[in-house]
């Protein structure tokens, strides 16, 4: 059996940091204490996406550094704001499945980011037979003894294929043993898929 496993950000779904600044700074009355998306970008988002700051801690970092004068349910429900689903990808995941691949999910979201993607596309988690978290206590991403730990799941015969936009994961994925793609869109997800297949036979 094929197995595809594929990286939840940046395949299957597709975030717009700025809309979500936009957003944050419409609610706060026009003034924000970041400029650019990338100043979010910093230890506390880091601690907070690994599980070592709690939620709590991470908005009361947030409203800080954003200067926010709204209330916390508006900050969070903006969070994820400009999120929406890759239409293409979705077609080739639902294509391989009904060719008998099996996909799993790795997920390294922030628990925000995933509770917003529950509410609004539940109904993409269940093309999957499983989703892994990539945080968490375990090795993470790129060391790859996650890769390895990722191993002992799957079946031993079959093309086992890993698709990431993040190039270090990929090369982690191939060190581990599995066939990696760095993932530059939907065809080229396809073209990837229909190649491990030629090789395997």
């Amino acid at each position: 059996m094929p197995t595809l496993i594929c990286d939840l950000d940046g395949v299957l779904y597709s975030e717009s940091p700025q809309r979500r600044l936009d957003a944050w700074r419409e609610a706060n009355g026009g003034a924000l204490g970041i400029a650019a998306p990338d100043e979010l970008v910093d230890g506390e988002l880091h601690a907070f996406r690994s599980g070592a700051l709690d939620e709590a801690g991470y908005a009361h970092h947030l409203r800080a550094r954003l200067g926010w004068q709204g209330a916390d349910d508006d900050l969070l429900r903006l969070w994820s704001a400009g999120s929406s689903v890759v239409l293409g990808v979705i077609d080739v995941l639902s294509g391989l499945r009904d060719r008998g691949w099996q996909l799993i999910a790795v997920d390294g979201a922030d628990p925000w980011t995933r509770r917003g993607r529950e509410d609004q596309f539940a109904w993409t988690l269940s093309m999957f037979e499983r989703v892994e978290a990539a945080g968490g206590p375990g090795a993470r991403r790129p060391d790859p003894r996650f890769f390895a730990d990722l191993l002992r799941g799957l079946p031993r015969h079959g093309p086992r294929l890993y698709v990431d936009p993040d190039a270090r994961n990929v090369s982690a994925a191939r060190r581990a043993g599995l066939d990696g793609h760095l993932f530059s869109g939907a065809g080229a997800l396809q073209a990837a898929c229909s190649s491990v297949l030629l090789a395997a036979t």
